[in-house]
């Protein structure tokens, strides 16, 4: 068995040098390009190997979502994180979950139709024109999205105006996003949009911040 282990050892080197270079090429790639994880990825985002490292219960848990209210969320791929938000805001709540890409609300539709879900509502978008009253949710949430917008501020601006007074921002990373960027950057981001960080969850490879809406700061 021994004998065997130098080269074990190479393939598992070779194997972790392949998966870090597609990381680095993706990152130098979305540098100058971005957009949306496309449709055919879906799969992935909503895998066992994705939800064990970002387990969905654990990550809508941060984001203090609660019975009956009205929460956005913006990329929700396949429905990661949109059946258990639909779970905690109950029949009384709703969410309404905003995708640029059609295909990929075609996704999620077929995961709410699979999970028996009723409470959310499906909408092709743009982060820049949300399709929600002034001032009407709770709470919004996005994860592994930001980075991804190319006009963040004006995404950013657009949460604003449709969230309430004491409504709350969630902004979820983790680190195998090629868009992954660090927590002080996200903290920049929505600093500059008049937001203020209120709590934050997680390790540095998959972490949840929480922000406020600053007072007197317009939308």
């Amino acid at each position: 068995m021994f004998r065997f282990l130098p080269a074990i050892v190479r393939i598992l080197g070779w194997a972790i040098l392949t998966v870090l270079g597609w990381l680095l090429l993706a990152r130098l790639v979305k540098q100058f390009v971005h957009i949306p994880a496309p449709a055919f990825v879906a799969g992935f985002l909503n895998s066992r190997f994705r939800r064990s490292l970002q387990p969905p219960e654990q990550v809508v848990g941060w984001m203090d979502i609660r019975a009956g209210m009205q929460v956005l969320e913006l990329g929700p791929g396949p429905g990661t994180f949109t059946v258990e938000a639909s779970r905690r805001v109950g029949p009384a709540g709703r969410v309404t979950a905003v995708d640029i890409q059609p295909e990929m609300i075609a996704k999620l539709e077929a995961t709410l139709q699979a999970a028996g879900v009723t409470n959310v509502t499906p909408r092709v978008a743009s982060a820049y024109e949300l399709p929600l009253p002034d001032e009407s949710a709770d709470r919004a949430y996005m994860v592994t999205v930001l980075a991804e917008i190319p006009d963040r501020t004006q995404a950013l601006r657009e949460i604003r105006r449709v969230l309430k007074p004491d409504g709350l921002l969630a902004v979820g990373e983790f680190l195998p996003d090629p868009d992954y960027p660090l927590r002080r950057t996200v903290i920049g981001w929505c600093r500059q949009t008049g937001f203020e960080l209120v709590r934050e969850y997680g390790s540095f490879w998959h972490y949840v911040l929480v922000f406020k809406k600053r007072a007197g700061v317009g939308a």
